[in-house]
C-alpha cells in the first residue's frame, strides 16, 4: 500500500503522521507458564522499497485525501447518505442511473442522475442491498474490543507489534503514533454478558476521561489486558478512541451488478477480522484496481469491458485474503500452536497481505500470464504478469540524479512501457524496436493517431483530464550513461529524454531476472501491475494486447464535462 501512496504523492504526508513498525513479538507461557517472549520478526520480507508497516490513524489518512482532492479542484460532500437508486430506462442512456441522497443537514432529498455508482458505504451497504448482492459468511463471527489508549507500563515490548497469548486469553498491541498503542481484545461469553447486562465493576479508574457510554467496556478492556499480560503490568492513562464490534468474515457473491454501472468496494463487498490490520488497506486497493479503468472508459479510450476486471481481479484476491484471514483466526485463538512451524507459516503469508505486493491478479483481459521473455525466474522479484513492478534505484540520463523509479512513476492513470535493453542500445535489435515504437502501428500513439509532443509527453495529467495521451515510455539500459548522446538515439526515445535511465552494474535487471544480453519489454497498468512481459522484438504483440480493451479512435467529446445533474426535492421522503 505505501508503493500506491508513494506514486499518488502522499507517502510523505502520511509518513510524518504516522508510526513505522518493522518487528512483531510473540509471547506465550513458558514452560513454567509463565508469560514470556518466544520470538521477534519482521513485520515485512517481501521485495519493496519500504521493508515496514506504516501505520496512520484512519482520520489522519482520510484527511490526506481530502487534502489531496482539494488541491485538484474536489471535495467530498459531508454528511450525505444515500437512500435509494435505480435504474432509468427512460433517461439519456449516458446518465442510465438516479439516485436518491438525503442531506443530513437540511434533510432534503436530492436526486442525481449518474453514469456510475461506487457503494463504499461500509459492511451495513445500502448500495449493496439494493442492488441484491448477496454476501456469504465464511467464518465465525467474532467480538472485539479496540482502543487507542497511552498507558503507563512495563511491558518491554511495548514499541513493537505484539501478538500476546496466556491462560486468560489473547490480545495485539499495535504502537501508534507519540507513545500511543492501539489493543486488540477478543471479548469472551463472559464480557459480553457484562456488556449486555451494563453492569460496572469497582476497578473502573475515573481518571481517565473516556468517551461518551464507554465506562463499562473500558472497565473490561483494562481488567482483560492486566490479565493478559501479568506479571507485567499496564495502567491505561488515556483513552482517545474505545469501541466493539462484530467481526464476520465474508464475501459478496459479486463486486458490480449486471448492468457494470454499481461497483461495490471495500466492507461494502468483503470484510476480515482485524488482527490482520488489513480492513482500509484492501478498501483503497479495490479503488485504486476500479478508478482508472473508469476514467479511461469516460474519457472514451477504453472499452466498457476493461470495468469486469474489476469484479474478477479483486475478488480474486478478496477470496485469497478471507482464505487466509479465517486460518489466521483459528490459529491465533489456539495458544499451544504459538512457536509452532505452521503458525510462521500462516505470519510469513500474512507479510505478502501486509505489504501488497504479493498480490497477484490472474490470467484476463489485462494480463497476460504467458512470458515471452528470458526471464530468470529465481530472481529477487522476477517480472511477472498480475504482480506489481517492483521500484528499483536508477541513474536518470539528463542529470545523473539517482531517483528511485515511483519518483518518475507517478500515478497519473497512464499505462507505462518498460524497456529493459541492457547493453543492447547499439544493437539491431533496438534500433528495430525504435522504428516500430516510431511507426504508425505504435503502440505508444496508435490509439490516438498522433505523436505525443514534448510538452504533453512531461506535463502532468490529472485522470480525470480528457488528453488522449495514455502511455509513458522508460528506457533503462546497463551502459555507462555518459558514454550515450541522447540526441543520438533513434526516434521516439530523444523525445522521452528524462525518462531514460542507467541501471548502474545492472542490479535492476538482475533483480527482475531480466539477462543484459537479452533484455526485455514490460506493460504496466496504471496501478503499476505488469500486464505482459515479452521480447524487444514484440511490439507488435503490445499493440495486439492493447486492441483487446482500448479504442481505436477515442471520443472527441469529454465526458467529464460534468460529474452529475441534480435538482434538490423539498421534504423527507422520496416519494
Amino acid at each position: 500500500m505505501q508503493e500506491i501512496l508513494h506514486t499518488l504523492g502522499l507517502h510523505d504526508t502520511l509518513g510524518a503522521k504516522g508510526n513505522r513498525l518493522s518487528e512483531t513479538a510473540f509471547w506465550g507461557p513458558d514452560s513454567s507458564g509463565r508469560l514470556s517472549r518466544s520470538s521477534i520478526g519482521p513485520e515485512v520480507t517481501s521485495a519493496t522499497p519500504f521493508p515496514h508497516v506504516l501505520v496512520v490513524d484512519q482520520g489522519d489518512t482520510e484527511g490526506a485525501l481530502d487534502e489531496d482532492l482539494k488541491i485538484r479542484g474536489h471535495e467530498v460532500n459531508r454528511p450525505m447518505e444515500l437512500v435509494h437508486y435505480a435504474y432509468d430506462n427512460t433517461a439519456d442512456p449516458h446518465w442510465p442511473i438516479t439516485a436518491y441522497v438525503r442531506n443530513c443537514s437540511s434533510g432534503a432529498i436530492e436526486v442525481w442522475h449518474t453514469k456510475y455508482l461506487l457503494g463504499s458505504d461500509g459492511a451495513a451497504s445500502i448500495v449493496r442491498h439494493v442492488a441484491g448482492i448477496s454476501r456469504q459468511p465464511n467464518g465465525g463471527e467474532e467480538v472485539w474490543a479496540v482502543a487507542d489508549v497511552w498507558a503507563e507500563t512495563d511491558f518491554p515490548d511495548i514499541r513493537r507489534r505484539c501478538a500476546v497469548w496466556s491462560a486468560h486469553g489473547g490480545c495485539m498491541l499495535i504502537p501508534g503514533k507519540e507513545n500511543s498503542f492501539r489493543i486488540y481484545a477478543q471479548l469472551q461469553a463472559n464480557d459480553l454478558k457484562l456488556l449486555d447486562a451494563g453492569t460496572c465493576g469497582p476497578f473502573v479508574n475515573h481518571s481517565v476521561a473516556l468517551p461518551e457510554n464507554s465506562t463499562l467496556l473500558f472497565q473490561i478492556l483494562q481488567s482483560c489486558i492486566c490479565e493478559i499480560i501479568a506479571p507485567f503490568k499496564m495502567e491505561i492513562t488515556r483513552v482517545s478512541w474505545i469501541s466493539r464490534y462484530r467481526v464476520s468474515q465474508g464475501i459478496v457473491n459479486r463486486f458490480t451488478d449486471p448492468g457494470q454501472h454499481v461497483f461495490l468496494l471495500g466492507d461494502a463487498c468483503h470484510t476480515q477480522s482485524p488482527k490482520a490490520g488489513q480492513g482500509m488497506n484492501l478498501g483503497m486497493m479495490d479503488a485504486f484496481n476500479l478508478t482508472w479503468k473508469l476514467a479511461l472508459v469516460l474519457k472514451g479510450l477504453a472499452k466498457p469491458e476493461i470495468l469486469s476486471t474489476y469484479d474478477s481481479e479483486r475478488r480474486h484476491l478478496a477470496n485469497q485474503f478471507i482464505e487466509f484471514d479465517i486460518k489466521f483466526a483459528h490459529i491465533y485463538l489456539q495458544k499451544e500452536a504459538l512457536g509452532s512451524p505452521e503458525f510462521y507459516a500462516v505470519w510469513r503469508q500474512s507479510h505478502g497481505f501486509t505489504s501488497g505486493c504479493a498480490h497477484r491478479y490472474p490470467e484476463g483481459l489485462l494480463t497476460r500470464s504467458s512470458i515471452r521473455a528470458r526471464i530468470n525466474q529465481s530472481a529477487r522479484e522476477p517480472l511477472t504478469p498480475g504482480k506489481r513492478l517492483l521500484s528499483m534505484a536508477l541513474t536518470r540520463h539528463v542529470d545523473g540524479t539517482v531517483v528511485d523509479l515511483y519518483e518518475d512513476m507517478p500515478s497519473n492513470g497512464r499505462f507505462h512501457l518498460f524497456i529493459f535493453a541492457g547493453r543492447l542500445i547499439t544493437f539491431a535489435v533496438f534500433k528495430a524496436l525504435s522504428n516500430s515504437l516510431a511507426s504508425i502501428e505504435s503502440p505508444l500513439t496508435y490509439f490516438t493517431r498522433n505523436s505525443p509532443t514534448m510538452s504533453d509527453t512531461f506535463q502532468f495529467q490529472n485522470v480525470t483530464d480528457i488528453g488522449s495521451h495514455y502511455m509513458d515510455l522508460y528506457l533503462i539500459h546497463t551502459s555507462n550513461h555518459l558514454e550515450i548522446e541522447l540526441s543520438k538515439l533513434p526516434k521516439p526515445f530523444p523525445q522521452w529524454a528524462s525518462r531514460i535511465y542507467e541501471d548502474v552494474g545492472g542490479m535492476g535487471h538482475a533483480t527482475h531476472g531480466v539477462s543484459e544480453k537479452d533484455g526485455a519489454m514490460a506493460l504496466v497498468r496504471p496501478d503499476g501491475h505488469i500486464t505482459m512481459v515479452t521480447n524487444l522484438d514484440n511490439a507488435k504483440g503490445v499493440l495486439e494486447c492493447l486492441k483487446v480493451f482500448m479504442i481505436d479512435m477515442p471520443s472527441q467529446y469529454n465526458l467529464f464535462d460534468t460529474d452529475f445533474r441534480g435538482d434538490q426535492v423539498l421534504g423527507n421522503t422520496i416519494m
